[in-house]
């Protein structure tokens, strides 16, 4: 009997291990971070207009990764608005580009109120002069006029 239970309480010990002893690695923290200012901008669509709130911004973290996010902030969308939304990040360095992304808000757009953001990391050994930057890229269903494209104000320098 007693060889039982210390083989069940061995079993347990073994079961809860994995889950005590695996703690998801720490977040690094963001130590410099530097936004442009917020940038409004109205895009003249079926319905209300479509207004967007955005802010680009340039981050370090603790551990020397860099990363360019852009903080995108929308009202008045709604189903069928934009046959696409995209939003093209950039994280340069002395206003070259090292690393970018793409994010595609269509489907996000379907909702008449949101907010997202598109990300690009690049760990870097050598710090000075990163930024980010931005532009939009959207077609609006129905107006005839297809793809356009909006430059962002990129963020400070860190």
């Amino acid at each position: 009997m007693k060889s039982r239970l210390l083989s069940a309480a061995g079993v347990s010990a073994l079961a809860l291990a994995p889950v005590l002893g695996l703690a998801p690695p720490a977040a690094a923290a963001v130590v410099v971070s530097q936004c442009s200012a917020e940038q409004r901008r109205e895009l003249d669509t079926p319905g209300f207009n479509t207004d967007f709130n955005i802010h680009v911004c340039v981050e370090r973290d603790s551990t020397g990764v860099y990363r360019s996010e852009v903080r995108f902030r929308w009202n008045e969308s709604g189903p069928n608005k934009f046959m696409y939304m995209k939003v093209h990040s950039r994280l340069e360095k002395y206003d070259v580009v090292v690393k970018g992304a793409v994010c595609d808000f269509t489907n996000a757009m379907d909702h008449e109120y949101g907010n997202r953001e598109c990300q690009t990391v690049w760990a870097s050994g050598t710090p000075g002069l990163m930024t980010a930057d931005a532009t939009l890229v959207y077609d609006i269903a129905g107006d005839g006029l297809g793809e356009r494209t909006q430059d962002l104000h990129g963020s400070p320098a860190i």
